[in-house]
């Protein structure tokens, strides 16, 4: 069954993203299955203040945009791949004035209908790029690649008793309480990247049971050090949107990950841990698991 746009306008109208159109995107994503990491309700709606996310429409496909600036960035249009590309052309005709229109995050199969098209600008997103692993690789941390990330949790193992829980709503308030102290020792107020995580976290927490989304933790001491939280992205992939532990615990992180692979992710063949948004250390922290392959992505814009 189709899902009904009706509350929808048409672009280049736009309207903001609610709680309320949850059915709405869910029932695009799972009509048309995506790749890309962004693509989950529970994402788009936590994010929705910090990237100013809006819905709109464009003949059979829905869009979700990006206002910044005076600009439209819109993802990857939700719909049929066989109309897309007129979809996209129109979306560009009919932006005047002094709006800008872009494409961004797009996956190949859409980025390639474009390849060869006068007029617009394909551009590769190393830094938005998705690392995805599989799902046994991560769990199970075989072989030699592994070495490093098996000493760690040992280490982990032998100087700390703990606890791993999946995430109940009850637990949400811990929960809460440890990310705000997370972000004092990190500072996230004057760090805005930080600040905008800590907002969609809050937003994922405090609406946990109504997203459907799946968490664990680590409790040392009967106190939350550890903290994961990831969904289905597709049939066959589990995307891990937040990841957060108390580093002053060597181990944990790579605890909090191969756990919560191992009993959250279990059914899925392969796990999205999403971009390293070009940041070294985070890079290297995610090519140091081995991914399987990446989710490249592209922009898209008119040649001014």
């Amino acid at each position: 069954m189709k899902p009904d746009t009706k509350a929808v306008p048409e672009f280049p109208v736009i309207r903001p993203i609610e709680l309320q159109d949850k059915e709405l995107l869910s029932g695009f994503f799972k009509e048309y299955p995506p790749l890309i990491s962004e693509f989950t309700f529970s994402n788009l709606f936590a994010w929705r203040h910090a990237y100013n996310f809006n819905i709109s429409k464009a003949d059979d496909h829905l869009l979700v945009i990006s206002l910044k600036d005076d600009a439209f960035h819109a993802l990857d249009p939700l719909g049929p791949l066989d109309t897309k590309k007129n979809t996209i052309r129109k979306c560009f005709s009919v932006v005047r004035g002094s709006k800008r229109l872009e494409f961004i995050r797009l996956p190949e199969k859409t980025a390639e209908l474009f390849k060869k098209t006068d007029g617009l600008r394909l551009s590769e997103d190393r830094d938005n790029f998705d690392y995805v692993y599989l799902r046994q690789d991560l769990s199970g941390l075989k072989g030699k690649d592994f070495d490093g990330k098996r000493n760690f949790i040992k280490r982990f193992k032998d100087n700390h008793t703990f606890m791993y829980k999946k995430l109940l709503e009850d637990d949400v308030k811990e929960c809460v309480v440890f990310q705000d102290e997370w972000c004092l020792a990190k500072d996230c107020q004057h760090t805005q990247g930080l600040s905008k995580e800590k907002q969609a976290m809050r937003e994922m927490l405090n609406n946990f049971e109504y997203l459907g989304m799946q968490g664990g933790m680590i409790e040392i001491g009967g106190k939350v050090e550890a903290l994961a939280l990831g969904e289905e992205l597709n049939p066959a992939t589990f995307v891990v949107h937040i990841e957060k532990a108390n580093g002053s615990f060597i181990g944990i992180y790579q605890a909090i990950n191969q756990i919560f692979c191992d009993k959250e992710a279990a059914g899925y063949k392969y796990v999205n841990r999403e971009q390293d948004l070009g940041v070294p250390g985070l890079r290297q922290a995610k090519e140091s698991y081995h991914p399987r392959h990446m989710v490249k992505k592209y922009t898209l814009s008119l040649v001014h």
